[in-house]
């Protein structure tokens, strides 16, 4: 059974704590991790994609530590960065060509391999292109293309939904739940519908540290009783955002303000409690709006 394992992983950088005495334990499946932008989640990523050495603690994958490792752990992943490397005048094609003949992929199937992943992605049409004259998103599109060229046991996707528009964004959630079937998926995100829809576990990150994980049900736990709704006039809902965690708000017909309220106690007369969704929990661990 693959496995990954987190012992008391740390990163720190001069006096900065990035990641904190991280202990998980991964294996197959699709993991959301997920946290505002600083929490620690790239670190994390580039640590278990073995680009970074952790300052303590240790990574193992079945019971082997990674760093001893080497090609054996390489092989066995695919690894989509927040800035995915390429070289401009590349071709798509090329491009996926050259990074499959990186990763061993036998000649006989690369070309196979490719065109099919260009067909997932999207960008079926656009091998010949050069990668200069892409648009963001399908420059991100190529990413994941990328990442899945080796047909890794562990894929790692670090914002992989980044400048994506809605459509391409559903065509990556419904491929990421087929991909997890089979295999280990760890997909870092500050977009909270991609890790609702598509992760069997969520890890809430906040300072580097995991602050609840579980299924999304569970996770759901961390804010029950705490979410509320109420009708508020507008002056009385400015002081609301002022004082209370606002997840939702909108204006109604008769001049007044609909808001969903995270917040321990009922945050005024009238509220009334309601079931709690995956943005309520990242707002409460987050600490609220910035």
């Amino acid at each position: 059974m693959l496995e990954l394992k987190l012992d008391r992983v740390s990163k720190r950088y001069k006096r900065k704590i990035v990641v904190d005495r991280l202990e998980f334990t991964f294996q197959k499946g699709v993991y959301g991790i997920l946290g505002e932008n600083g929490a620690g989640k790239t670190t994390l990523l580039r640590m278990v994609a073995g680009v970074l050495k952790p300052t303590s603690g240790e990574i193992y994958c079945n019971q082997q530590e990674i760093g001893k490792m080497g090609g054996e752990y390489r092989m066995k992943l695919g690894y989509l960065p927040q800035e995915l490397g390429y070289y401009p005048g590349f071709t798509v094609w090329r491009y996926l060509e050259y990074l499959a003949e990186l990763k061993a992929v036998p000649p006989q199937l690369a070309a196979d391999r490719i065109g099919r992943l260009l067909q997932a992605v999207g960008l079926a049409k656009a091998g010949k292109e050069k990668i200069k004259t892409l648009s963001g998103g399908m420059v991100r599109r190529l990413g994941i293309a990328q990442s899945l060229l080796n047909d890794p046991e562990i894929l790692i996707l670090d914002e992989p939904t980044s400048g994506l528009d809605p459509r391409e964004r559903i065509r990556f959630r419904n491929m990421v739940s087929v991909l997890g079937r089979d295999r280990m998926v760890l997909l870092s995100s500050h977009i909270v519908a991609d890790i609702e829809h598509v992760a069997d576990q969520i890890l809430l990150m906040e300072a580097g540290r995991v602050l609840k994980s579980g299924n999304l049900q569970e996770v759901l736990k961390l804010v029950e009783g705490k979410v509320w709704e109420c009708m508020a006039q507008p002056g009385q809902a400015q002081n609301l955002r002022r004082d209370f965690m606002v997840s939702g708000l909108r204006n109604v017909e008769d001049g007044r303000v609909c808001l969903r309220i995270v917040s321990e106690a009922r945050p005024m007369e009238g509220a009334i409690p309601v079931l709690p969704t995956l943005e309520d929990v990242y707002l409460y661990g987050t600490g609220g709006e910035r």
